[in-house]
């Protein structure tokens, strides 16, 4: 597992130091403990959680880099952006990405109450301080709380979705979500077109993943209707 996960991140240009990669390999361990009773990520080994999950969620890294300083220009400082998981789940994207960028802060939203005790020990366990855990519905999130959105297999957009995550987002925020085939991302923005009168679809080249279509589907708030 540990060779396929340094691998990947040698493949995806991430420099991580020897106390994020000994994080990422704790996070693994914790998931595979907790899906012997609970399963709270589909994987049916460390190395298929590695490259299905880990490297996916990290895959986006160099572009959500960009992100950043779009929004340090708005005059935020980085040790000031607040990013939100929503539907933080077993906790891809939100724990890679927060290990990748801990000078950030990240808020975990999730609403079943078993993910969030794992969530919660977890990041103990990691010792990850740049993280807090939210155990509740999106729709009671405080409004204009995240400059930031990620998730990965959160919900198709729909308007009703597309609202809440604005509600959540700070004026000019930005929504990057992990999406799979183009086909279905065009039928769902086709859906919230109003909504969203332009995004910007970015190809993922997830590791070990080569043949499967991933996508980083990336719109703005201030282009909401």
């Amino acid at each position: 597992m540990i060779e396929k996960l340094n691998a990947g991140l040698e493949k995806l240009n991430l420099n991580f130091s020897p106390e994020q990669i000994s994080r990422l390999e704790q996070y693994i361990s914790c998931v595979m403990e907790f899906n012997k009773t609970y399963n709270i990520m589909k994987a049916s080994s460390e190395e298929e959680l590695a490259v299905n999950h880990i490297l996916d969620s990290l895959a986006a890294v160099s572009y959500l880099e960009k992100l950043v300083k779009e929004i340090e220009t708005s005059g935020v400082k980085q040790e000031d952006i607040q990013i939100g998981d929503i539907g933080s789940g077993g906790g891809c994207p939100g724990i890679p990405l927060a290990i990748a960028f801990p000078k950030m802060h990240f808020t975990f939203v999730e609403r079943m109450e078993k993910r969030c005790v794992f969530l919660s020990n977890t990041i103990r366990k990691l010792n990850i301080s740049n993280v807090k855990v939210l155990c509740t519905q999106a729709d009671l999130v405080p409004k204009e709380s995240f400059h930031l959105e990620v998730f990965r297999a959160f919900h198709p957009f729909e308007k009703k979705i597309v609202k809440l995550l604005f509600n959540m987002l700070k004026k000019d925020g930005i929504v990057a979500a992990y999406k799979a085939r183009s086909e279905k991302i065009a039928a769902e923005m086709e859906e919230v077109k109003v909504m969203v009168p332009a995004y910007s679809k970015i190809q993922l080249t997830v590791p070990f993943l080569e043949d499967h279509e991933r996508n980083l589907v990336v719109f703005r708030k201030e282009a909401a209707k």
